[in-house]
């Protein structure tokens, strides 16, 4: 109990009116209707506060029901129980301590039924609890029947807490058996919460009263009031080690850890126990820090698991009307308020991921309850100034939850991130974020030497070199001059090419169906083995909304120009086409992207070369592209009698990008793997940004793309790092989980990976992976999700008819293999690879495509029906 009755006779003292304080063990809070000196709100304090309506407390309900008082409830470190102290037992008016399974509402009483309780913790390891009791004391039976007495009076006393000197700290099982006793020094021991690690306890204690000469004065005071003498103490949690923190005078009490275990908060009461302000401190003591500074009743703090910020109880709006409040946790910005109902609010808590908070609520009849509503850690960091939210291992759910997609979506879009362009200094700080969580969760690493990153150089710039060249031959010969007529590409592979046919292919788009709009394949019926293949840049410019954000997605260089070598194409030639929008835009070599393991030449050429070739075959582009530009198809054709070659000399400069790999291990000889890209476009500088007007140089959040898909990642490795803890034999395959980088710029980090297998492991590459899933884009579920490369195994198909039943969410399945993104690089690299995707949409690669838009929801029930699929496919040796 961190209660103060100096409190009580101060304000006695001051008014000489006999208060009624309702004191729940643990935490005290003076009752409705009371009145003190600087208890009712000034105008002062509108400069101390900020009390405006705010909905960071949403979705509140009653969690407990049974006896007049129960209070102070705090969550295991799994989220899954709930340990609190309720006054429920016939036979005994005093609390006693219960665990709730809070997804059954099962409740067990801990405690031996005997005495007083209070301040219940469960260790992390989720095996014992601690609490504190007098069931030894010998005179029970005697405070039971002054107790009834008491109660059964007409007029009542006011109800304070005793500071019982047979108060100790004790622990047991969770089902209150191997009792132990923790502490056995003479005093009150009390207010016990163990450390994060669970090596240590922070506790209360009057001790030093009954073991030190005090002064008269003291020795006055503490016999009247024996919270004087209470102070912060921390011990081993065996009970040994024990170390005195704070020495003040006046009640010091209610310490808990911050959530990486190195700093204590508390609250400290006036001398005269008439105010209380919340402090935190070093574990050793050192750096006592007043966070508070309202001259008011502020108690019961609590760090949030972000340790950014901490929730207190506090009269300032006056004694009549005790609420919430939130304070970043340096105490630079005004304290805001988060509860607006009548009664008590008070002895708040926050469940492990942050995304609930739990309070004890008293009405006017004086009866209490623990409450439990939804939290907004976003609108609160708004409210407190603070920066967004960074991947705290301690808040995540081993369960696959929407609020998990919620935190990293927001961090990974956030302003910091700046867009997470491959190679950038964004990109080491995520990563290093992410390992954070991995290692936290018991992965390991699944880099070269069993670390987590995988570092590889690529191409983040180019320069023209000298010996660039371009020339047609055969029944039309000339030569194109460079800069003038022609350039390469960034993305074109250097060499020597021989001279070969020219074929026109529109543009050079192959896009699967999906369920409202046709396929759309450039290539159908051309043969273009060996051949120079001439498209258009872009996407057909007049046709509706919908199709062009169909093709967006299929329209990137890099990705056309894999379709045209994966079509057996030796070179590209690329133009805007005479009735493209860019007319024919013309600037100065730019780094577009690159391709892993490029072989093809990449060409842009001037709009009239274009026209030549197209005329040559007794065709006109310009009309050709209209009927393109409207959704019409046209068939491509060969260049008769003409023939292309090419010299393409580029300086390529050079940078560092990352992987993140990890792997849960099995045992067994086979592996699932399980990706998703985290790089996006930074501000959109080169790559393919679709931004327009002031747009262009603002940061692409990259949400939905790839935010959604990392999220999608993260929830499966936590899901199935806590399930093999729970089960060793869960799964038969290792899972292997991988963060791709330079994605965005010819999905370089997965072509790495796949030939680079061997520096990783002896074993080969498509023997070690029977399948794998990538996840790229499902941020914006509507109506479906689409399954896209299907066709890469005869078995994917079916495995999606018995994971749709059976989760009952709408899939949709698209065959073809040869995908932009990832899933790609590991299908060449012959393993069976499925990719799931959400569809496009009208902020794809912009600076529009922010957190806010992201179906959190719908990534849940992906993610859920993703793990259906791992859970066929990793449950035996067979593969897909």
């Amino acid at each position: 109990m961190r209660s103060n009755s100096i409190l009580a006779r101060s304000l006695q003292l001051a008014f000489g009116v006999l208060l009624s304080l309702a004191f729940f063990a643990c935490q005290s809070a003076p009752s409705k209707g009371t009145k003190a000196s600087g208890s009712e709100k000034s105008p002062l304090m509108d400069h101390l506060i900020v009390d405006q309506p705010n909905k960071t407390i949403t979705q509140m309900r009653q969690l407990t029901f049974t006896g007049p008082r129960t209070g102070e409830g705090y969550f295991s470190r799994d989220g899954k129980h709930m340990i609190f102290q309720s006054e429920r037992e016939t036979d005994n008016p005093f609390y006693q301590m219960y665990m709730m399974e809070l997804k059954s509402g099962k409740t067990t009483r801990l405690s031996t039924g005997q005495g007083k309780t209070t301040c219940g913790w469960i260790h992390p390891d989720l095996k014992k609890v601690m609490w504190s009791s007098t069931h030894l004391d010998p005179a029970l039976q005697q405070k039971y029947e002054e107790e009834y007495a008491q109660r059964k009076q007409t007029v009542k006393s006011r109800y304070s807490w005793s500071y019982d000197e047979n108060f100790d700290i004790f622990e047991s099982d969770l089902n209150g058996k191997n009792l132990k006793r923790i502490t056995k020094e003479k005093g009150y021991d009390a207010e016990g919460s163990y450390s994060p690690n669970g090596q240590l306890i922070a506790f209360a204690s009057n001790r030093s009263g009954y073991s030190e000469k005090l002064s008269p004065d003291d020795d006055k005071l503490f016999k009247r009031d024996p919270s004087y003498m209470m102070d912060i103490y921390i011990m081993n949690s065996d009970g040994t080690g024990v170390k005195r923190l704070t020495t003040a005078k006046g009640y010091d009490g209610g310490p808990f850890f911050s959530p990486d275990g190195q700093k204590i908060v508390w609250r400290r009461f006036s001398p005269t126990g008439a105010t209380a302000e919340v402090y935190t401190m070093n574990i050793d003591g050192t750096d006592q820090k007043e966070i508070t500074h309202l001259n008011s009743m502020s108690w019961a703090p609590y760090f949030h698991p972000s340790q950014d910020y901490i929730i207190f109880a506090s009269s300032a709006l006056g004694f009549s009307n005790f609420e919430l409040f939130i304070v970043d946790a340096q105490g630079l910005q005004a304290p805001v308020r988060v509860t607006f109902d009548e009664g008590f609010d008070g002895l708040a808590t926050f469940s492990p991921d942050g995304h609930q908070v739990s309070w004890t609520h008293r009405n006017d009849k004086g009866e209490s309850q623990i409450y439990i509503a939804d939290w907004d850690d976003k609108l609160a960091r708004q409210l407190l100034k603070l920066p967004p939210r960074k991947l705290n291992p301690l808040q995540f759910s081993p369960d696959i939850k929407k609020e998990d997609v919620s935190d990293i979506v927001n961090f990974l879009a956030s302003e910091d991130m700046a867009g997470r362009k491959a190679g950038s200094p964004e990109e080491k700080i995520y990563s290093q974020e992410i390992v954070k969580l991995l290692k936290s969760w018991g992965l390991q690493g699944g880099g070269p030497k069993g670390e987590f990153l995988q570092a590889f150089t690529f191409t983040s710039g180019v320069t023209l070199g000298s010996k660039n060249s371009l020339e047609f031959v055969g029944s039309y010969a000339t030569v194109l001059k460079t800069t003038a007529d022609f350039e390469p590409l960034s993305t074109s592979q250097n060499g020597d090419y021989r001279e070969a046919p020219i074929v026109f292919a529109g543009y050079g788009i192959k896009a699967p169906a999906s369920e409202d709009q046709p396929a759309y394949d450039s290539y159908q019926g051309l043969d273009v083995k060996g051949k120079w293949v001439l498209i258009l840049r872009d996407i057909p410019e007049d046709v509706a909304a919908p199709m062009k954000r169909h093709l967006n997605t299929y329209s990137r260089i890099q990705h056309k120009i894999t379709v045209a070598r994966n079509e057996g194409a030796i070179g590209v030639l690329v133009a805007h086409g005479p009735e493209s929008a860019a007319k024919d835009e013309w600037r100065p070599l730019k780094f577009d992207g690159s391709l892993a393991e490029s072989s093809v030449a990449a060409l842009r050429v001037k709009n009239k070369w274009a026209e030549k070739l197209v005329e040559i075959a007794g065709k006109n582009l310009s009309d050709i592209q209209k009927k393109l530009n409207k959704g019409e198809m046209v068939e491509g054709f060969s260049i008769p009698s003409v023939y292309a070659k090419a010299q393409v000399d580029l300086n390529l400069e050079k940078s560092e990008a990352t992987n993140i790999l990890a792997k849960i291990p099995s045992g067994g000889e086979k592996a699932v793997l399980i990706g998703a890209h985290g790089d996006h476009l930074g501000r959109g500088h080169g790559g393919s940004s679709l931004s327009h007007g002031d747009e262009k140089g603002k940061i692409h959040y990259g949400a939905d793309d790839n935010a959604s898909g990392v999220a999608g990642v993260l929830e499966l490795a936590h899901y199935y790092s806590h399930l093999k803890s729970q089960d060793a034999k869960a799964i038969k395959k290792d899972l292997y989980f991988a963060i791709w980088s330079a994605e965005e710029i010819g999905i370089l980090g997965s072509t790495y990976f796949t030939t680079h297998w061997k520096e990783i492991s002896k074993r080969p590459f498509k023997t070690y992976f029977s399948a794998a899933i990538n996840m790229d884009m499902i941020g914006r579920l509507k109506d479906r999700v689409y399954v896209q490369g299907v066709g890469s195994a005869l078995q994917w198909t079916p495995m999606t008819e018995q994971v749709a039943v059976k989760t009952g969410v709408p899939l949709s399945v698209q065959s073809d293999p040869y995908l932009p993104t990832d899933s790609m690089a590991i299908y060449l690299a012959e393993v069976p690879s499925i990719n799931f995707f959400t569809g496009s949409h009208a902020e794809y690669h912009s600076p529009r495509d922010t957190a806010d838009l992201v179906n959190t929801q719908g990534v849940e029930r992906i993610v859920k029906v993703i793990s259906e699929y791992i859970q066929e496919l990793a449950k035996g040796p067979a593969s897909v």
